[in-house]
Protein backbone atom coordinates (compact mmCIF):
# COMPACT_ATOMS: atom_id res chain seq x y z
CA UNK A 1 0.00 0.00 0.00
CA UNK A 2 1.56 3.52 -0.83
CA UNK A 3 -0.96 4.83 2.11
CA UNK A 4 0.50 6.00 5.17
CA UNK A 5 0.09 3.45 7.41
CA UNK A 6 3.57 3.11 8.71
CA UNK A 7 5.79 4.47 10.79
CA UNK A 8 6.78 6.74 8.57
CA UNK A 9 3.03 8.78 9.03
CA UNK A 10 3.64 9.57 13.20
CA UNK A 11 7.15 10.79 11.88
CA UNK A 12 5.22 13.31 9.14
CA UNK A 13 3.05 14.65 11.87
CA UNK A 14 5.72 14.69 14.20
CA UNK A 15 7.57 16.95 11.89
CA UNK A 16 4.39 19.08 10.69
CA UNK A 17 3.20 20.16 14.08
CA UNK A 18 6.48 21.78 14.34
CA UNK A 19 7.12 23.62 10.94
CA UNK A 20 6.22 27.09 9.83
CA UNK A 21 6.55 26.77 5.86
CA UNK A 22 5.65 29.32 3.16
CA UNK A 23 6.46 28.32 -0.49
CA UNK A 24 7.04 31.31 -3.18
CA UNK A 25 6.48 30.94 -6.92
CA UNK A 26 4.55 32.06 -9.94
CA UNK A 27 0.94 31.20 -10.31
CA UNK A 28 2.19 28.08 -11.81
CA UNK A 29 3.05 24.76 -11.95
CA UNK A 30 6.15 24.67 -13.45
CA UNK A 31 9.23 24.86 -11.21
CA UNK A 32 7.72 24.84 -7.77
CA UNK A 33 4.82 21.74 -8.76
CA UNK A 34 6.73 18.53 -6.96
CA UNK A 35 7.91 20.17 -3.80
CA UNK A 36 3.97 21.45 -3.60
CA UNK A 37 2.75 17.46 -4.23
CA UNK A 38 5.56 16.65 -1.40
CA UNK A 39 4.15 18.85 0.82
CA UNK A 40 0.37 17.62 0.21
CA UNK A 41 1.76 14.06 0.40
CA UNK A 42 2.92 15.27 3.88
CA UNK A 43 -0.30 16.57 4.68
CA UNK A 44 1.38 19.90 6.23
CA UNK A 45 -0.20 23.22 6.48
CA UNK A 46 2.26 25.72 4.36
CA UNK A 47 1.34 28.66 2.69
CA UNK A 48 1.21 28.42 -0.92
CA UNK A 49 1.95 32.02 -2.11
CA UNK A 50 2.30 33.01 -5.62
CA UNK A 51 3.37 35.86 -6.91
CA UNK A 52 2.10 37.59 -10.30
CA UNK A 53 5.59 39.92 -10.51
CA UNK A 54 8.57 38.95 -9.47
CA UNK A 55 10.27 42.44 -9.96
CA UNK A 56 9.24 43.09 -6.71
CA UNK A 57 11.19 40.79 -4.55
CA UNK A 58 13.90 39.90 -6.65
CA UNK A 59 16.52 41.74 -5.04
CA UNK A 60 15.75 40.13 -1.63
CA UNK A 61 16.01 36.49 -2.82
CA UNK A 62 19.58 34.33 -2.35
CA UNK A 63 19.85 34.03 -6.43
CA UNK A 64 17.28 36.21 -7.68
CA UNK A 65 14.69 33.56 -8.84
CA UNK A 66 11.55 31.99 -7.70
CA UNK A 67 10.81 28.99 -6.14
CA UNK A 68 11.94 30.00 -2.66
CA UNK A 69 10.88 28.13 0.81
CA UNK A 70 10.90 29.31 4.04
CA UNK A 71 11.05 27.09 6.61
CA UNK A 72 10.80 28.04 10.45
CA UNK A 73 12.74 31.22 9.23
CA UNK A 74 15.14 30.10 6.82
CA UNK A 75 15.04 30.77 3.46
CA UNK A 76 15.86 27.93 1.37
CA UNK A 77 16.63 28.64 -3.16
CA UNK A 78 16.93 26.49 -5.80
CA UNK A 79 13.66 24.24 -6.67
CA UNK A 80 15.47 20.81 -6.59
CA UNK A 81 17.10 22.04 -3.33
CA UNK A 82 13.60 22.33 -1.78
CA UNK A 83 12.18 19.87 -2.88
CA UNK A 84 15.30 17.26 -1.25
CA UNK A 85 15.01 18.89 1.76
CA UNK A 86 11.22 18.24 2.17
CA UNK A 87 11.75 14.47 0.71
CA UNK A 88 14.02 14.11 3.88
CA UNK A 89 11.74 16.13 6.31
CA UNK A 90 9.19 14.33 5.26
CA UNK A 91 10.60 10.86 5.45
CA UNK A 92 10.76 10.55 1.26
CA UNK A 93 13.63 10.23 0.60
CA UNK A 94 15.02 6.71 0.71
CA UNK A 95 15.62 5.09 3.96
CA UNK A 96 19.61 4.59 3.45
CA UNK A 97 22.27 6.29 1.67
CA UNK A 98 21.64 4.10 -0.97
CA UNK A 99 18.20 4.30 -1.93
CA UNK A 100 18.64 7.80 -1.66
CA UNK A 101 21.34 7.85 -4.73
CA UNK A 102 18.40 5.53 -6.43
CA UNK A 103 15.78 8.03 -5.72
CA UNK A 104 17.96 11.32 -7.13
CA UNK A 105 18.92 9.37 -9.61
CA UNK A 106 15.60 8.94 -11.41
CA UNK A 107 14.99 12.63 -10.11
CA UNK A 108 17.33 14.05 -11.96
CA UNK A 109 16.60 12.06 -15.22
CA UNK A 110 13.18 13.68 -14.74
CA UNK A 111 14.62 17.16 -14.34
CA UNK A 112 16.93 16.88 -17.77
CA UNK A 113 13.65 15.98 -19.44
CA UNK A 114 11.61 18.73 -17.59
CA UNK A 115 14.62 21.12 -18.84
CA UNK A 116 14.69 19.83 -22.57
CA UNK A 117 11.08 20.55 -22.65
CA UNK A 118 10.86 23.69 -21.08
CA UNK A 119 13.40 25.28 -23.69
CA UNK A 120 11.33 24.17 -26.41
CA UNK A 121 7.59 25.27 -24.80
CA UNK A 122 8.74 29.40 -24.76
CA UNK A 123 9.97 29.05 -28.68
CA UNK A 124 8.28 31.83 -30.06
CA UNK A 125 8.99 30.68 -33.81
CA UNK A 126 6.14 28.00 -34.54
CA UNK A 127 7.99 26.48 -37.09
CA UNK A 128 10.83 25.97 -34.93
CA UNK A 129 8.86 25.10 -31.96
CA UNK A 130 6.80 22.25 -34.11
CA UNK A 131 10.28 20.61 -35.14
CA UNK A 132 11.62 20.57 -31.66
CA UNK A 133 8.46 19.33 -30.74
CA UNK A 134 8.40 16.44 -32.56
CA UNK A 135 12.35 15.66 -31.20
CA UNK A 136 11.21 16.29 -27.25
CA UNK A 137 8.45 13.43 -28.48
CA UNK A 138 11.05 11.38 -29.45
CA UNK A 139 13.61 11.99 -26.49
CA UNK A 140 10.35 11.74 -24.05
CA UNK A 141 9.82 8.05 -25.49
CA UNK A 142 13.60 6.97 -25.09
CA UNK A 143 13.92 7.91 -21.64
CA UNK A 144 10.90 6.71 -20.48
CA UNK A 145 11.88 3.23 -21.96
CA UNK A 146 15.21 3.79 -19.74
CA UNK A 147 13.06 4.64 -16.71
CA UNK A 148 11.54 2.13 -17.25
CA UNK A 149 13.59 -0.45 -17.32
CA UNK A 150 15.26 0.82 -14.35
CA UNK A 151 12.22 0.78 -12.63
CA UNK A 152 11.63 -3.12 -13.64
CA UNK A 153 15.00 -3.56 -12.28
CA UNK A 154 14.10 -2.76 -9.25
CA UNK A 155 10.93 -4.75 -8.28
CA UNK A 156 8.76 -2.79 -10.47
CA UNK A 157 6.42 -1.16 -8.15
CA UNK A 158 9.19 1.75 -6.75
CA UNK A 159 11.97 3.60 -8.18
CA UNK A 160 13.91 3.00 -4.81
CA UNK A 161 14.13 0.63 -1.93
CA UNK A 162 10.30 -1.20 -2.41
CA UNK A 163 8.73 2.09 -1.15
CA UNK A 164 6.98 5.22 -1.83
CA UNK A 165 9.89 8.08 -2.43
CA UNK A 166 9.57 11.46 -4.10
CA UNK A 167 11.31 9.45 -7.26
CA UNK A 168 7.58 8.12 -7.75
CA UNK A 169 6.27 11.59 -7.05
CA UNK A 170 8.62 12.89 -9.40
CA UNK A 171 6.82 10.57 -11.88
CA UNK A 172 3.67 11.81 -11.51
CA UNK A 173 4.60 14.99 -11.39
CA UNK A 174 6.40 15.25 -14.45
CA UNK A 175 3.37 13.45 -15.93
CA UNK A 176 1.17 15.71 -15.15
CA UNK A 177 3.66 18.49 -16.35
CA UNK A 178 4.28 16.65 -20.07
CA UNK A 179 0.14 16.82 -20.69
CA UNK A 180 1.12 20.55 -21.36
CA UNK A 181 2.69 19.11 -24.73
CA UNK A 182 0.10 16.34 -25.25
CA UNK A 183 2.46 13.66 -24.19
CA UNK A 184 0.53 10.32 -23.72
CA UNK A 185 3.67 8.38 -23.62
CA UNK A 186 3.33 6.90 -20.25
CA UNK A 187 1.12 4.90 -21.67
CA UNK A 188 3.37 2.97 -23.53
CA UNK A 189 5.39 1.86 -20.35
CA UNK A 190 3.16 -0.44 -18.40
CA UNK A 191 5.26 -0.84 -14.82
CA UNK A 192 5.33 3.31 -14.99
CA UNK A 193 1.81 4.01 -16.01
CA UNK A 194 0.91 1.71 -13.09
CA UNK A 195 3.06 3.47 -10.66
CA UNK A 196 1.45 6.98 -11.99
CA UNK A 197 -2.03 5.68 -11.48
CA UNK A 198 -1.09 4.50 -7.73
CA UNK A 199 0.56 7.89 -6.56
CA UNK A 200 -2.17 9.76 -8.40
CA UNK A 201 -4.78 7.86 -6.05
CA UNK A 202 -2.85 8.52 -2.86
CA UNK A 203 -5.62 10.48 -0.64
CA UNK A 204 -3.63 13.84 -0.31
CA UNK A 205 -2.51 13.46 -3.70
CA UNK A 206 -5.84 12.95 -5.03
CA UNK A 207 -6.93 15.98 -2.84
CA UNK A 208 -4.31 18.38 -4.23
CA UNK A 209 -4.74 17.32 -7.98
CA UNK A 210 -8.75 18.02 -7.37
CA UNK A 211 -8.17 21.46 -5.79
CA UNK A 212 -5.29 23.10 -6.71
CA UNK A 213 -5.29 26.46 -8.13
CA UNK A 214 -5.83 26.37 -12.22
Amino acid sequence: SLCKHSPRSSRIEQTCSMASIKLTYFNLTGRAELARMILAYAGVEYTDERIADLSAIKESLPFGQVPILQYNGTVISQSMTICRFLANEFHLAGRTNLERAQADEIVDAFTDIFSKTVSVIFLKDAEEKKKKLEDVHKMIEVQFGKLEQRLVSRGGQFFAGNALTWADIALFAGTDFLTRIGSTAIKDFPRMNDLNNRVGELPNIKKWMQTRPK
